[in-house]
């Protein structure tokens, strides 16, 4: 043969490679919505710790996936000596804390009861020191100084006198030319007043020199510096004493917080402490992970689910599946299924380890909204008669099956990739004639389910319908 007629011969040959052919017979027809999906239990309690203030949460022991508990057992064992010291360290530390807080209070009871009385005794000092030296420059001063000068005229007056009475007494006696005994006595004692009054007058002298030029002037600076003095200490006390008692104030609000914020922890460091026993609350099953919204998810804690792992904090750690809690069956459909399904609908499940086995379950409910991934959850409920025999359902196992949406009876279907889309949104399918002419015939459809589709109209009982074959890649 010649390789042309050769490519010829094959190239006619290829429609039969890409197509197929369907008989249209009229064959009972149901409506189904297939889904796959958990056995999960109807309740199952999640484990987690929620810590405010401790994050070490490191396991020494743990019950093992799949492990029967008793209420109250322990499900995790954590090493909790850390912990432990810290509250022991937190209990000294509360004492020193409620003494320092203790102390500062009773220092600002006392700062606000003095502050005033200091106030006062600053102002009154001021007050003093100036009325002082308003006296002394107005009247003691003055006064010092005449007093001085009236001293020293005083003992001159005095010496004056003294010298004159002698004078006297020698002219007197030396015109008797005869000075007797008694006379000379009294010359004598004279003299010696006159000499007294001599002394005088010269100590008085200098010291009216030196009240006036040294002692009354000292005690002038002396007065202005006192005055100058209180006054600094009035105005000092008027900013100072007031800051004092606020910053004391302040301080022992910053201590009353601090308490009050170190109490709050010690509180939270028991409460983590309280976390950190983690038992059983019922007679069950754990399962390590969160089984929750219809899903069991157990790889976050298969990381730390082990004996030195460190459980993060509100991290589902296990569940608890409690004794006798009945088995349903958890899945998650596309928005296509989700609207065909309604609650009370039945069909029948299949666990994956036993695919052949039937069982029969009910639509209990149907998610009206789509999750974050677009799925829609649907939960079923499992025939009362419990299992197939042999089957051993246990929570996680998976399930596939079907749901009967609709019955549509006696129907003619085709395959949908028989359908051929037109421009106008209408569907026709290419039919072969009793002589192999092929043509397109237009159609109305129905249903649809697994593959096939209801023809309403357009088709006839025993007609041949080409069923272009979808690439294996597709």
């Amino acid at each position: 043969m010649k390789p042309s007629l050769l490519l010829l011969t094959l190239f006619l040959a290829l429609p039969a490679a890409y197509a197929g052919e369907f008989k249209v017979e009229k064959k009972p027809f149901k409506s189904t919505v297939g889904f796959e999906g958990s056995f999960l239990p109807q309740e199952a309690l999640v484990m987690k710790i929620d810590p405010k203030v401790w994050a070490d949460f490191t396991i020494k022991e743990l019950v093992a996936q799949g492990g029967a508990v008793k209420k109250g057992a322990a499900v995790v064992v954590l090493d909790t000596e850390g912990i432990d010291r810290q509250l022991a360290d937190d209990t000294d530390a509360t004492m020193a804390r409620k003494m320092a807080l203790k102390t500062g209070e009773l220092e600002l009871a006392n700062l606000e009861k003095t502050t005033p009385w200091r106030l006062e005794a600053a102002e009154l000092g001021y007050k003093r020191a100036r009325d002082d030296h308003q006296y002394f420059v107005e009247v003691s001063r003055p006064l010092q100084e005449e007093s001085a000068k009236r001293s020293l005229q005083s003992t001159e007056r005095y010496l004056e006198s003294a010298t004159e009475e002698l004078k006297q007494l020698l002219k007197m006696y030396k015109e008797d030319d005869l000075t007797e005994e008694t006379e000379e006595i009294i010359l004598k004692r004279q003299r010696y007043s006159v000499e007294a009054a001599e002394f005088r007058l010269k100590s008085a002298k200098l010291s009216t020199k030196r009240a006036l030029e040294v002692t009354i002037p000292r005690s002038a600076v002396d007065q202005e510096q006192a005055l100058k003095d209180a006054e600094v200490a009035w105005k000092t006390a008027r900013e100072a004493l007031p800051a004092a008692l606020q910053q004391k104030r302040l301080d022992v609000k910053k201590l009353q917080v601090a308490d009050q914020r170190a109490d709050a922890n010690s509180q939270d460091l028991k409460a983590d402490r309280g976390q950190m026993e983690i038992q059983a609350p019922s007679d069950g099953t754990i399962y390590h992970g969160e089984i929750s919204n219809g899903r069991w998810n157990p790889v976050s804690a298969a990381k730390f689910m082990k004996v030195g792992g460190k459980i993060p904090a509100r991290v589902a750690l296990a569940s608890l599946i409690p004794s006798g809690a009945k088995l349903h069956l958890d899945a998650f459909v596309d928005e296509t299924a989700a609207a065909k399904l309604k609650k009370g609908q039945k069909g029948y499940v299949a666990s994956v380890s036993s695919p052949r086995s039937r069982l029969s379950v009910e639509l209990a409910e149907v998610a009206s909204h789509p999750a974050v991934d677009g799925k829609y959850h649907i939960r079923l409920t499992l025939s009362a008669d419990g299992s197939p025999k042999g089957l051993n359902l246990v929570p996680g196992m998976k399930g596939k099956g079907k749901i009967t949406t609709g019955d549509q009876g006696e129907s003619l279907a085709v395959p949908v990739q028989a359908l051929k889309e037109e421009a106008d949104g209408t569907y026709t399918v290419r039919v072969k004639s009793a002589e192999g002419q092929e043509s397109a015939t237009p159609v109305t459809v129905g249903a649809e389910s697994n593959g096939m589709i209801v023809v309403l109209s357009g088709l006839e009982e025993g007609q041949i319908v080409i069923t272009p074959d979808e690439p294996a890649s597709k």
